[in-house]
């Protein structure tokens, strides 16, 4: 027994010890490829939260770099070794964390993700509250993002840019609109010149060798991607303070800046900022969310304007008007400033989690902006180009590379192409659609809903789809969100053919749905939608609406007032986000009625026969016959949308063929043109 147990022990050890170096070398290799996967390339993780930032910058804008300290506050859930954050471009020289009264020497380290760095420490991190303190040096930015100097009229000046990704640049930062923080934000720079930000200034200190220390007041929480700043002799324009209202209970100071000399065309935009405050006021029932409302006017700037908390920036061709200012651009002033007011509320007081919901921001903006000005300028038709605007992406969204809006963003350049007319115009439609079949005080209660319940948080998509339909009935809240996921989760336009038909007094329309897909595209999906169709008819002389869902692929609706209808207009208000075509005695009568409908409903037939024509669903005879019906239209609009069609038809003709088509154009067109006045 002993002799056989020797014998067989050099073989047994020479097992354990194979079997113990497989182990360990499976064990380094999974921790190296964890290492390597664990550098986010998209969301940081969970682990190690934000609190609050304590900032100190530095800088001349004459100069080419400046210099910081940020301090971060930060919760860790549970132990690590090291965790990541953003920081680029940005040469760190000192990195300390401090856990109570305890300093711990930290690294800052690249990674091969641009843009994330590890904070390695010399010891683990227990779970816990810390302190993580930052030394540094950066360049200003040479492409208009994150900090940046603009050279106008001889001189720099400093500006700041962070969305999307663009705090990283100036300071290290947790840069995602998830992490809502405080901030403490102390600038020194020349005492010459002044120094503006997210909130009002609370000191000045005097510092040797012509340089200041501005130091201003804690914000109110907010993700990077909204912090502000700028520095520069300024023309700084101080405004009456717009008085308090029922929503407000005090004061809201305003003010107008631009740069040296340019501070006297600041006056329109300054003088219209209070209509379209207080209308916002108004539909939310929430009060302005900041302490100061200052309108920057900026000589170069890559976006139109960005809605930083109480220090929005604009390209300055928007803000600086005068007598001789078109109503053109005006009427851009207005939606532009109107768009980036109504983010202090919906983007800003209530954040997006994650990049993915951009759309949300921006379509609402783009929706409420309408929404406001339309409240306080009703013949101005704002809601007319709102939906105009949403009309146009369909055009964009009836091709197959067409994206969603609501889109996956794993990475950096997923974010970039976030903002676009999907993102905006169709966002914004779909926001009509779902408003015009809810009604709109319904609809109204649900945002304040959502905005009361999400106040200074972060809020998904599906929190808002159930907030907005949760003043509804359970079975309409239902249908209400499948609306909503249906039309932001998946790409394209829907397409209602519907034929009408009357039988016993009851008018039944037979409806099939599908993607539009204009002629020569096919697309591999078969997409369904829950429709929330509003239809407008007429029986016995009167109009009515109807409003019903079309969730199937085929579905009959029966119109609820009794009698033969004269006419079905399948897009009430034009507020849908789809197109629609009709058999042959349904747009012949529909054409005959045009001018019973409003300019955008008019305009909303005009698309879809268009739409119809180009699926090949219309022949050009067809097309061509609804063009002299066009004409009695109110809306100009809608009476030269065949001009295009007859330019096209002329364009690709024989050249044998060309006078007769031009001669068929003049006999159309010219009795129009002579009650206008038009030779």
């Amino acid at each position: 027994m002993k002799n056989h147990f020797f014998n067989i022990r050099p073989s047994a050890k020479g097992v354990i010890t194979s079997l113990l170096l497989l182990l360990i070398t499976q064990i380094y290799i999974t921790q190296t490829s964890q290492a390597k996967e664990s550098v986010p390339t998209g969301q940081l993780g969970n682990n190690v939260i934000p609190m609050h930032y304590n900032l100190e910058l530095k800088f001349n804008p004459e100069n080419e770099s400046f210099s910081g300290k940020t301090t971060i506050d930060i919760h860790i859930n549970r132990k690590t070794p090291s965790f990541y954050l953003h920081a680029q471009d940005i040469e760190i020289s000192q990195v300390t964390i401090k856990a109570g009264n305890k300093t711990i020497q930290a690294k800052a380290l690249n990674t091969d993700v641009t843009g994330v760095i590890q904070i390695k420490p010399v010891t683990q991190l227990k779970k816990g509250d810390y302190q993580v303190r930052f030394e540094y040096q950066a360049p200003f930015n040479e492409n208009l993002q994150g900090l940046h100097r603009i050279k106008d009229g001889g001189q720099y000046y400093a500006f700041t840019q962070m969305e999307s990704i663009y705090a990283r640049y100036a300071f290290p930062s947790f840069d995602e609109p998830r992490f809502k923080t405080q901030y403490d934000l102390s600038l020194i720079v020349p005492d010459k010149l002044s120094a503006i930000a997210n909130t009002p200034e609370i000191s000045t200190e005097p510092l040797a060798h012509g340089w200041k220390k501005v130091t201003f007041q804690t914000s109110k929480p907010m993700p990077t991607y909204l912090f502000a700043l700028a520095v520069g002799e300024f023309d700084i324009v101080e405004w009456q303070a717009l008085p308090a209202t029922s929503v407000r209970n005090t004061p809201l100071p305003l003010r107008g800046i631009a740069t040296k000399g340019k501070g006297d065309k600041l006056k329109y935009a300054l003088e219209n900022t209070q209509n379209i405050v207080e209308a916002l006021e108004d539909y939310f029932q929430i009060a302005y969310p900041y302490r100061k409302l200052d309108i920057l006017a900026v000589p170069d700037f890559a976006a139109g304007a960005m809605e930083n908390p109480g220090a929005i920036t604009y390209r300055e061709q928007i803000l600086l008007l005068d007598e001789s200012s078109s109503i053109d651009q005006k009427r851009r002033y207005k939606s532009i400033h109107a768009h980036e007011l109504a983010h202090q509320w919906f983007g800003n007081l209530v954040t997006p989690v994650w990049w993915n919901d951009i759309w949300l921001n921006e379509a609402f903006a783009t929706w409420m902006a309408a929404t406001a000005l339309h409240r306080k300028w009703p013949d101005e038709q704002w809601r007319r180009s709102q939906l105009s605007a949403a009309k146009n992406a369909m055009n964009s969204d009836s091709i197959p590379s067409a994206r969603k809006v609501r889109n996956p963003i794993l990475s950096n350049s997923d974010i970039i192409t976030a903002f676009d007319s999907i993102t905006y115009s169709k966002g914004g439609g779909v926001l009509s659609m779902i408003e015009n079949f809810m009604g709109e005080e319904m609809f109204r209660q649900g945002v304040q809903k959502y905005m009361h319940q999400y106040a200074w948080k972060n809020a998904d998509a599906i929190d808002f789809f159930k907030s907005i339909a949760s003043v509804l009935k359970p079975a309409q809240a239902k249908k209400v969100v499948r609306s909503f996921r249906n039309f932001v989760e998946q790409a394209g336009v829907p397409l209602i053919d519907i034929t009408q038909t009357c039988k016993d007094e009851r008018t039944q329309l037979q409806i099939q749905q599908q993607r539009f897909a204009p002629l020569g595209t096919e697309f591999k999906e078969k997409n369904l939608w829950d429709i929330p169709a509003c239809l407008k008819y007429q029986v016995d002389g009167e109009v009515k609406q109807q409003c019903q869902v079309i969730s199937k692929k085929k579905q009959t609706i029966e119109l609820q007032i009794s009698g033969c209808a004269d006419w079905v207009m399948p897009n009430a208000k034009a507020a849908g986000y789809y197109r629609y075509n009709l058999n042959a005695d349904g747009w012949q009568s529909l054409i005959a009625n045009l001018n019973k409908l409003t300019p955008e409903e008019a305009s909303s037939v005009l698309d879809s026969i268009q739409a119809a024509f180009s699926s090949g669903k219309l022949n050009l005879s067809e097309r061509l016959d609804i063009i002299p019906a066009t004409l009695t239209s109110k809306s100009w609009e809608v009476v030269v949308s065949g001009i295009g069609v007859l330019k096209k038809l002329i364009e690709y003709a024989d050249d044998s063929q060309k006078p007769a088509l031009r001669k068929m154009a003049g006999k159309i067109y010219r009795e129009k043109a002579d009650s206008l006045g038009l030779k």
